[in-house]
């Protein structure tokens, strides 16, 4: 049999999508569910059990299974408790605990288990999705995220917020770069190079935002649509990943920073800078021409 590396960031993807448009997360049932993933992915041990019935056994041969993948798969079960994506089933009465035998997925647990896309609390296939999207990402920018995940997944939402920030700001800066690079001599673009020379951060990214819409409105656009479709919106998310950093995370009048809006800014992001790095291969492509 394969040699096969068990570890929770590896199962975990199988728990996403086994448990996917499920509500009840009773162990009988998660197990079975992951177990499903697992089959249908091909992974080793996991075989069907010939003479399986509802009312009688498992509907895998449980023999075959690994000692270490039934203990991860229990220690899985817990994960999304932690994070609280389950939580106990209430109780008849509401004077009584709730019952430690029946977990319920929570709102929260919804979104997580019915999306498809990588999150942040899977680092590994969240790096290679953004890796993906973005072929040539900066080494910086790269090094920001992986510690972001590493600080979100030890809940120091702080730290993760920050590290999110900088790399936001590490795209903005690189947008305004290329930006400047395919501005003609004009007020525009002495108003941007003043901007970069001062780093002055808000006012960089209002006259980025600023340039960036004028040019992408008219009929025809001096940037095409092409190249701009979706990067105002896009800019707004990296320009809110940077405030929480610059306010929420490190100002002692605001600490406010959660980790939900933390993972928000996590998802977000791969999509944010995807959008930009087109609009930057654009001007790179096209000095002098705005």
């Amino acid at each position: 049999m394969p040699t096969t590396d068990y570890t929770l960031e590896w199962l975990l993807p199988y728990v996403r999508k086994g448990m996917r448009g499920t509500i009840n997360f009773e162990y009988r049932i998660y197990t079975d569910a992951v177990l499903r993933a697992m089959h249908a992915a091909g992974v080793p041990g996991i075989v069907k059990n010939d003479h399986f019935h509802a009312s009688t056994g498992n509907a895998f041969d449980e023999r075959q299974i690994p000692d270490q993948l039934k203990q991860l798969i229990a220690e899985a079960h817990f994960h999304p408790f932690r994070h609280g994506y389950i939580a106990p089933a209430a109780a008849d009465n509401y004077n009584n605990h709730p019952t430690w035998l029946k977990f319920n997925v929570t709102r929260s647990g919804r979104e997580y288990f019915n999306d498809s896309e990588p999150i942040p609390e899977h680092a590994r296939s969240y790096l290679e999705f953004l890796r993906q999207l973005v072929p040539k990402l900066d080494s910086v920018i790269d090094q920001y995220i992986t510690e972001a995940l590493k600080a979100f997944e030890r809940e120091a939402n702080f730290a993760a917020a920050v590290m999110v920030g900088a790399a936001s700001e590490k795209a903005v800066y690189l947008l305004a770069a290329s930006l400047l690079n395919a501005l003609k001599p004009s007020r525009r673009r002495t108003a941007l190079e003043t901007a970069l020379s001062k780093r002055q951060l808000f006012a960089l990214l209002d006259c980025v935002r600023k340039t960036i819409e004028d040019l992408s409105s008219g009929s025809p656009a001096p940037i095409p649509y092409s190249a701009s479709e979706g990067v105002s919106a896009h800019l707004a998310s990296l320009f809110e990943a940077i405030r929480t950093q610059r306010n929420d995370a490190v100002h002692p009048m605001y600490a406010t920073v959660s980790a939900s809006s933390v993972r928000l800014l996590l998802h977000s992001f791969p999509y944010a800078l995807s959008t930009t790095e087109k609009l930057r291969a654009w001007f790179d492509a096209n000095p002098g021409s705005l």
